[in-house]
């Protein structure tokens, strides 16, 4: 995943948040209708939010994996791991 992608979607994460800061410190809605509303309304963000952050999970174990493989050696080529220091 592009860099530039990444740094937006963890951008677009941190807004979700305080929008849920501003959410919970609004007034208690005084009927159902507006609680109702205010409910989905928080559970459309907390589900956005939830989506972000299991993307972003998803590339980080990539990259994990990546940097592990480039650090232990693949296919007998030698990476950092038991290599000779000269």
């Amino acid at each position: 995943m592009d860099r530039v992608i990444k740094l937006e979607l963890i951008q677009r994460s941190l807004g979700i948040r305080h929008k849920l800061k501003v959410h919970e410190s609004m007034k208690t809605p005084e009927t159902h209708e507006e609680l109702a509303f205010s409910l989905m309304t928080r559970w459309e963000l907390e589900d956005e939010l939830r989506a972000i952050e299991e993307i972003i999970a998803e590339v980080r174990t990539k990259s994990v994996k990546a940097k592990r493989k480039i650090i232990e050696g693949e296919d007998g080529v030698p990476g950092l791991i038991g290599k000779k220091k000269k």
